[in-house]
């Protein structure tokens, strides 16, 4: 997405630039004020304590934005390759940060969605093993299977499942928060299975004895 937003606007710029050569005073009332687009950025660092995740993203886009309009301003009359070098080199490494700010904005946002969503929309989990997989806490709960002829020990359940990669397969408690909480983890292997329950039904019942 900060890229996206960097390459867009680069073409408004080039949008703007067409339309403001077309007069000449209109493109040199527009070169002294660009001359100082630097300053952008530095105007928003004081307020960087109100909201750090917004302003580790808009910090680095406005030094993009500011830096490059500062170097067309200074380079406007008198070609500077130096001043062009180091202005990319700066908005390179700014939107690299950018990027990973968003990573952080959205990731983050991702885990509260999942903390907000986990016990009522992800899929209900019931596992059966030989032996105790010491599953505990956070919502989660276990009972022996006295059952005859059962080649299973124990039964889990008030489990979520939260994602699959091969062989493996990750739970956690229907309770669990990014904060606080217990990932799981089950490999696939004889004497252990797991069971995706479907409908709701299942929510309302489990871990009533």
């Amino acid at each position: 997405m900060p890229a996206w937003l960097t390459a867009g606007a680069a073409l408004g710029a080039l949008g703007l630039h067409r339309w403001a050569v077309s007069e000449p005073e209109r493109i040199a009332r527009a070169v002294r004020v660009l001359r100082f687009a630097w300053t952008v950025p530095l105007v928003l660092v004081p307020l960087y304590p109100l909201d750090p995740w917004l302003f580790d993203l808009l910090l680095p886009l406005t030094a993009i934005g500011g830096l490059a309009l500062n170097a067309y301003a200074r380079t406007r009359e008198r070609r500077d390759l130096r001043l062009w070098g180091l202005t990319l080199f700066v908005c390179v490494l700014s939107l690299f940060w950018a990027v990973s700010a968003y990573a952080q904005i959205a990731g983050r946002g991702r885990a509260e969605l999942t903390e907000r969503t986990v016990r009522s929309d992800f899929p209900v989990v019931a596992v059966l093993s030989e032996k105790d997989l010491m599953i505990r806490g956070g919502g989660s709960c276990f009972r022996r299977v006295t059952e005859k002829g059962s080649q299973y020990a124990y039964e889990y359940a008030g489990l979520r499942l939260f994602h699959v990669s091969g062989d493996r397969v990750f739970l956690v408690p229907r309770d669990w928060t990014p904060g606080h909480g217990t990932l799981y983890v089950l490999r696939e292997s004889e004497g252990r299975r797991v069971d995706l329950l479907s409908g709701p039904g299942h929510r309302e019942r489990e871990c009533r004895a």
